[in-house]
C-alpha cells in the first residue's frame, strides 16, 4: 500500500506542469477521462482538461521547480493516501492497518523520487533538450505520449515551446517519462507479449535522450531479501520491451530508485544473448506452471531458496547460513512439512452450530468423483463439436431410483461410447456428484468416461446413498473476491473463491453471486471457518465445495495478530 501511494502521488505531479497548475490547485485538476475499460480515453479529445487551463510563465530555475513539485506533493498526498487506504482495507487478502503508516516517511519518499526525476530534467536542460527538441517544438507527440493532461493525438505545440536554447519549462515537458496514468484502472496499461502469455507494467520509461531507460520505483530501503529479485525483474522488463517492439528496440539502461534511502541502483541491461536466455527460461516456466502444471506433490519439493542479505540501497552482503531461513516468516509454514505445524490446523468430526450438530468431512475424505452404473433413460442424443467436446444429458435408472446425468459447463466430456442409447446399461467412471436447488445429479467432464456393460456387471455407488453435499472446516489460506471490484462485469463468473486447509489437506471453496454468504466480506487469511452444507464440485481436478442458497458460513476463530 505504501508503494502504491508513493508512486501514484509522484505520477500525479509528473503529469502536471508549473505553467498549467499552480502550487495550490485542486489535486484532480488534470484528472484523466477514462473509457469503458478504465484506460485513458484516446478517442474523445474534448474530455481532456489541459487545453482549457490558463497558461502562466511557470518557473525559471531548478529550485523553484523543486519547490513547486513539493508543494504539489502536499496537495496530492492526503487524497491519494485516503483513496488507497480505502481500496487496500477493502481487499480480501489485506493484512494490516493504515494506522501503522509513517506519513512523514512517505512524504520523504515522494520528495526523494521527485529529486531523482529533477536530475533527469537538469540533464535534459544541460543537453539542450536532447535530440527531439525540434520535434517537440513542432508539436509532434510520441506514438504513446506520457500522461500530461492533453489528448492522445493533440497536435498543437505545448505552451512551454520557446526559441533558441532549451528552457527549463521545455526540459520539464521533454524529460517526462512514460508512466501508468494515475487515474487508470489496475493493470489496464500493461505491456503484453505478442503471444499473450506474459504481461508487465513499467513504472517509468525515459527516452528523451534517444536511449530507452526503464526505472522501477521502490518505496523501501532495499535492505532485505526482496532486493534479490529486483535485478531479475528489471531484466525481464528489458526482455518484454524487446519482444513488444519486434526485437528491434533494446533497453540500454536499467535503474532501481530506492526512495527510502534515497539511492539509485544501476543494473546492467541484458545483451541479446541474455535476452534469448530469459525468453527460454520464462517460456519454460510458463509451460510448467500453467500449460502442463503438475498436481503431483513430489514435483514441489520443500526446498526454499537461500535468504539473501542486503544493506540499504540494494547492496548485497551475503547469504543466510540457515537453509530454512525463509521458513521463519512464511505464511504457509502451517501446511508445509518443513514447518511441522499441521497439527495446529482445524480438525473435527462434528460441529455444533445454529442449534444443530453438523457432521464434518476431512479434506482427505472428500469424494468428489464416483463410479456408478445403471440403465439409460430420457437420452438426449450426444453432440460433439470440432474439438471432440461432447454435450449429453440423460437419466440413470437403478430400479425405481434415478438421477440426472449431464455434462458440466467446462471442461466437457470427450470419452463417451457412441453405442449409448435408451435402455442400454452403462458404467460411468469418474463422474462428479453434485446438486442444484437440492436436486442431485452427476456431471461429466474431460476426465469422465461412459462404457456399455451387461446388467449383471453393475457395481459402484448406489443412487440412494449418493453424497452430493457436505460440511468442512479449515484455516483460510487465500481469498479471491471480485465482489468489491469497481465496474465489474461477467456476472456468470465466481465472485468469491478461497482455499482453506484442515489437518489433512487443502479444500477449495467457491461462491457465485446468487449464493454469496452474508459474512464473506469479513473473512481474512488466517481465520478458521466452517462451510456447512456445501455442494461437491471440482476445480482443476481438485475437490471443491460450492455454495448453494442454503449453505452456511461460520467463522470459528479469527486470525491472531
Amino acid at each position: 500500500m505504501r508503494g502504491h501511494i508513493v508512486e501514484n502521488a509522484v505520477c500525479r505531479i509528473l503529469r502536471e506542469s508549473p505553467m498549467l497548475v499552480t502550487e495550490d490547485a485542486d489535486w484532480n485538476i488534470l484528472e484523466t477521462p477514462l473509457d469503458a475499460e478504465q484506460r485513458p480515453d484516446r478517442f474523445n479529445p474534448d474530455r481532456y482538461k489541459a487545453p482549457e487551463l490558463e497558461v502562466s510563465k511557470g518557473v525559471d530555475d531548478l529550485e523553484s521547480l523543486r519547490a513547486w513539485a513539493r508543494a504539489r506533493a502536499e496537495i496530492h498526498f492526503p487524497e491519494v493516501r485516503e483513496n488507497h487506504v480505502a481500496d487496500f482495507e477493502d481487499h480480501p487478502m489485506s493484512i494490516g492497518s493504515a494506522e501503522d503508516f509513517d506519513d512523514e516517511q512517505m512524504m520523504a519518499m515522494i520528495n526523494a523520487t521527485l529529486d531523482f526525476h529533477l536530475e533527469e530534467v537538469q540533464r535534459c536542460l544541460a543537453e539542450n533538450g536532447g535530440p527531439n527538441l525540434s520535434q517537440f517544438r513542432a508539436g509532434v507527440r510520441p506514438e504513446w505520449p506520457a500522461p500530461d493532461g492533453y489528448p492522445h493525438n493533440w497536435s498543437l505545440p505545448h505552451p512551454s515551446v520557446g526559441e533558441g536554447e532549451c528552457t527549463l519549462m521545455e526540459a520539464w515537458e521533454i524529460a517526462r517519462p512514460w508512466f501508468v496514468d494515475p487515474d487508470a484502472g489496475t493493470f489496464s496499461m500493461g505491456s503484453i507479449h505478442p503471444e499473450h502469455w506474459f504481461a508487465g507494467e513499467y513504472d517509468f520509461v525515459y527516452d528523451w535522450d534517444g536511449h530507452i531507460s526503464i526505472v522501477d520505483l521502490k518505496a523501501a530501503m532495499g535492505n532485505n531479501d526482496r532486493s534479490a529479485g529486483y535485478v531479475l525483474q528489471l531484466e525481464i522488463y528489458a526482455w518484454l520491451w524487446w519482444e513488444t517492439h519486434g526485437r528491434k528496440s533494446r533497453v540500454e539502461n536499467l535503474r532501481l530508485w530506492y526512495a527510502g534511502v534515497p539511492a539509485v541502483k544501476t543494473i546492467t541491461a541484458p545483451d541479446e544473448g541474455r535476452l534469448l536466455e530469459l525468453e527460454s527460461q520464462l517460456r519454460t516456466n510458463y509451460e510448467e506452471l500453467f500449460l502442463n502444471r503438475s498436481t503431483n506433490i513430489e514435483d514441489y519439493p520443500t526446498q526454499p531458496s537461500p535468504v539473501q542479505k542486503f544493506k540499504a540501497g540494494g547492496i548485497h552482503t551475503g547469504v543466510d547460513e540457515n537453509p530454512l531461513a525463509r521458513c521463519r516468516n512464511c505464511d504457509h509454514r502451517s501446511i508445509c512439512p518443513n514447518g511441522d505445524n499441521r497439527q495446529e490446523l482445524p480438525t473435527m468430526e462434528s460441529l455444533q452450530h445454529a442449534g444443530r450438530k453438523w457432521p464434518i468431512t476431512a479434506a482427505s475424505d472428500l469424494q468428489t468423483r464416483i463410479d456408478i452404473c445403471g440403465e439409460v433413460t430420457g437420452l438426449l442424443s450426444p453432440q460433439s463439436d470440432d474439438d471432440g467436446n461432447i454435450q449429453i444429458k440423460f437419466n440413470l435408472q437403478q430400479g425405481v431410483d434415478r438421477i440426472e446425468v449431464k455434462n458440466c459447463f467446462f471442461p466437457k466430456p470427450k470419452r463417451i461410447t457412441r453405442r449409448i442409447a435408451n435402455g442400454s446399461h452403462v458404467r460411468i467412471k469418474g463422474g462428479r456428484p453434485t446438486e442444484w436447488n437440492l436436486n442431485p445429479s452427476v456431471e461429466l467432464d474431460d476426465v469422465s468416461e461412459i462404457e456399455i456393460i451387461e446388467p449383471e456387471d453393475a457395481d459402484g455407488e448406489s443412487i440412494v446413498g449418493l453424497v452430493t453435499a457436505g460440511s468442512v472446516v479449515g484455516r483460510v489460506m487465500t481469498i479471491r473476491d471480485t465482489t468489491w471490484h469497481k465496474n465489474r462485469t461477467s456476472s456468470g463468473k465466481p465472485k468469491w473463491r478461497l482455499t482453506i486447509q484442515d489437518a489433512t489437506g487443502p479444500i477449495s471453496i467457491v461462491a457465485y453471486s446468487f449464493a454469496m454468504p452474508s459474512g464473506a466480506r469479513s473473512v481474512r487469511p488466517g481465520d478458521d471457518i466452517a462451510i456447512l452444507n456445501g455442494v461437491y464440485s471440482q476445480f482443476f481436478d481438485q475437490p471443491e465445495i460450492k455454495f448453494q442458497k442454503n449453505t452456511r458460513l461460520a467463522i470459528l476463530k479469527r486470525r491472531e495478530g
